[in-house]
């Protein structure tokens, strides 16, 4: 089965920024590539041993993610292990190594299943195989508006469809923390203000169930890998993108392109997901599970304020910089959540599924469906 999906950093795509962390960078060593478990684990050591003043946790973990501590995913991401050395009252340290200095996004699965850190951040979207049944929420191109709904629709989808956290135990991973991009949105170099003005332009998107989307629209469908999306705008090569909205405010495409389409309908479904080693997690203590469990909990209502008010703040942001803003119509929504493309990727993915050895990956479509659907009808009522 092939996805294709570059990856982002808001907006999975972007993972090539670098940000130095305090104790190491582990990516300027000639030797990186090969590092081992065990090389990492002693250097860490030995950078703690050398701090000044520092006092031994109960537990010292390291963390490795490819976004920056800031903007929306650093602030859900820190917020989690703020939140984690808050509620263990320091008995857990978690080393964060941001900004890919210890892997990249794509790699930080197998790095993690490894043991080269402990922790990790991992985008489904990556892992078109290894996650193969998780990648099943891309098949659902509308969802839930506000946060709260969306995130129980997240964890009533792992409560009730086990095989996709068995996927992650496969990888010798315990999910430990989600949280949700904004949903998408279109940046255009030429006015667009309904989904029919997607008629014949070059629209980059990047997964192929997005771009089969957008050839259903009229679209001329393009993949281009996220590191070249701006200059491809910025020179004509493409006329616009669909991607989460955050990601097109942070990187500056709306400044190239001012002609913005919104939608809070179209949610960016794939989560973002935290997790630990499972080796690791089943050397702790009831006790210190009980921690993250009380710091996810903690992280989500945190984050929860930051997410209500980043759609309106980035609207608000646009709007002052003299771009043209419109948000989709219902009916223009009701007609996207139609297009064909819908129904034959849902297939496609049910028969790719059947060969990859899945059992009757149909019914989790129709589960998913429904635990979607019924969080969705939520939000309205």
């Amino acid at each position: 089965m092939t996805t294709s999906c570059d990856g982002n950093d808001d907006d999975n795509d972007n993972d090539k920024e670098v940000f130095p962390m305090p104790l190491m960078n582990p990516q300027s060593l000639p030797w990186r590539p090969f590092m081992s478990a065990a090389a990492f684990t002693l250097t860490l050591g030995a950078g703690l041993a050398a701090t000044p003043g520092a006092v031994a946790a109960a537990e010292t973990l390291t963390y490795a993610t490819n976004t920056a501590p800031n903007g929306l995913r650093g602030a859900a991401e820190k917020g989690f292990l703020d939140a984690l050395s808050e509620v263990s009252n320091g008995e857990i340290e978690v080393v964060p190594y941001w900004g890919a200095s210890v892997m990249q996004g794509d790699e930080i699965l197998g790095g993690v299943s490894n043991g080269v850190a402990d922790m990790g951040y991992i985008n489904i979207n990556y892992y078109p195989n290894q996650l193969l049944l998780n990648g099943a929420f891309q098949l659902f191109p509308a969802g839930p508006e506000n946060y709260a709904d969306i995130m129980s629709v997240y964890h009533a989808v792992y409560d009730q469809v086990p095989e996709l956290s068995e996927e992650f135990a496969k990888q010798d991973q315990h999910i430990i923390y989600i949280y949700p991009y904004l949903p998408y949105a279109g940046v255009f170099r030429e006015p667009v203000t309904s989904f029919d003005d997607f008629q014949g332009k070059r629209v980059r998107a990047s997964s192929q169930w997005m771009l089969n989307l957008l050839g259903d629209l009229g679209a001329t469908p393009v993949s281009v890998p996220w590191s070249d999306t701006y200059q491809s705008l910025q020179s004509g090569a493409i006329d616009g993108v669909f991607t989460n909205y955050d990601s097109l405010n942070r990187t500056g495409m709306d400044e190239v392109a001012p002609n913005i389409l919104t939608s809070r309908r179209l949610w960016l479904a794939v989560p973002m997901i935290l997790t630990v080693n499972q080796r690791k997690w089943d050397a702790m203590s009831t006790e210190m599970q009980g921690w993250f469990e009380q710091a996810a909990a903690q992280a989500e209502k945190t984050f929860g304020k930051y997410y209500a008010n980043e759609f309106d703040r980035i609207v608000k942001v646009q709007e002052a910089a003299g771009y043209t803003v419109t948000a989709a119509s219902a009916d223009d929504i009701d007609k996207f959540v139609s297009l064909p493309a819908v129904e034959t990727n849902r297939q496609t993915w049910i028969q790719s599924a059947e060969d990859a050895g899945a059992e009757d990956p149909a019914r989790i479509i129709e589960k998913m469906k429904k635990i979607i659907d019924d969080g969705s009808a939520a939000g309205d009522s």
